[in-house]
């Protein structure tokens, strides 16, 4: 049995190295963009890449991981499992080890990306020292996923991460005896746009509004130590601590036997259109003092103050 499975390994992992190449070679003219806006005292940057592809795999292996004498030798047991999937800001990685015991596993994965439009807009209105840049992409992938194990034997050790932009899902099942898993995920995301404030002297705000999804369902038996996270992030980046604003946080562990159900759905729908009957900021509205920095922008204090809509004039500054 333990032959069998053995060659039943060597085929699946030859199969997946001709199906990893095939992808590596379907990538060789994979496309990239990189927003960069550096300031005397900050700076911003994000990166995306992507490429036209289609790509499915599916593999089922099962048998018992059992000790293997070789030239006067025994050889301890030993089966592992990796998954690495990237493409524009979506990543899947997944690992299991699985020491002496009786071991089963499918997996199936199902990617779908496009390029279609990228690139950047630059604006500084005259009379102001803060540039606006924008930067745009419409490169959409959708990537469905599902993977069960069963397992009975001396150890095994399950981790997965599941990222999408700044949201993630996190498990890991540690030193398990016995260990049922059943996990279904479909993963996309559509387009993005990002929007940065900045003068010479620094950044003074910077957003990142992404249409994306994270639709995940996870059922499991574990007889070790769960720990289970989650995070979904906001559009607005801090300059002081580089990253973007934290929505939601989930941390959970179990130590022992635990029957565990999650279901997970996270979605963020953005538009950067503004409706036509909008106005800005009307004369008389409030105060200079009192407005963000960023939304002094085209405006001065007499515009503000004086309701006769003084337009703005003059070399004046963001004190």
């Amino acid at each position: 049995m333990m032959g069998d499975l053995q060659m039943v390994n060597r085929m699946l992992n030859y199969v997946f190295i001709l199906l990893l190449l095939a992808a590596l070679i379907s990538c060789a003219n994979a496309e990239r963009w990189t927003g960069l806006v550096t300031t005397n005292t900050s700076s911003w940057q994000i990166s995306r890449q992507s490429s036209n592809l289609t790509f499915d795999i599916n593999g089922y292996v099962e048998g018992s991981v059992s000790p293997v004498e070789h030239r006067g030798r025994v050889l301890s047991p030993y089966a592992h499992y990796s998954k690495d999937v990237s493409v524009n800001g979506a990543d899947i990685k997944e690992r299991t080890a699985a020491y002496q015991g009786m071991y089963s596993s499918e997996d199936i994965l199902k990617l779908r990306s496009r390029t279609s439009s990228s690139g950047y807009e630059l604006d500084k209105p005259s009379g102001t020292p803060v540039w606006t840049v924008k930067f745009y992409a419409d490169w959409p992938v959708m990537i469905n996923s599902s993977r069960s194990i069963d397992y009975i034997g001396r150890n095994i050790n399950d981790r997965e991460h599941i990222g999408n932009g700044e949201d993630s899902v996190d498990s890991a099942f540690l030193y398990n005896i016995k260990l049922t898993k059943e996990q279904k995920l479909n993963l996309s995301s559509r387009s993005l746009n990002a929007t940065i404030l900045a003068t010479d002297d620094r950044i003074l705000s910077a957003r990142v509004d992404e249409d994306k999804e994270i639709d995940y369902g996870l059922t499991v038996h574990s007889t070790g130590i769960a720990d289970l996270k989650l995070a979904q992030s906001g559009s607005r980046y801090s300059v002081g601590s580089r990253d973007y604003e934290v929505l939601s946080t989930d941390e959970q562990r179990y130590a022992g036997d635990y029957r565990i159900t999650r279901n997970i759905k996270m979605r963020s729908n953005h538009t950067d259109e503004t409706p036509e009957d909008y106005e800005w900021l009307t004369c008389c509205s409030g105060g200079w003092a009192d407005m963000q920095l960023p939304d002094r922008i085209g405006h001065s204090a007499e515009s503000v103050f004086d309701c006769t809509c003084f337009e703005p004039r003059g070399n004046w500054s963001i004190q």
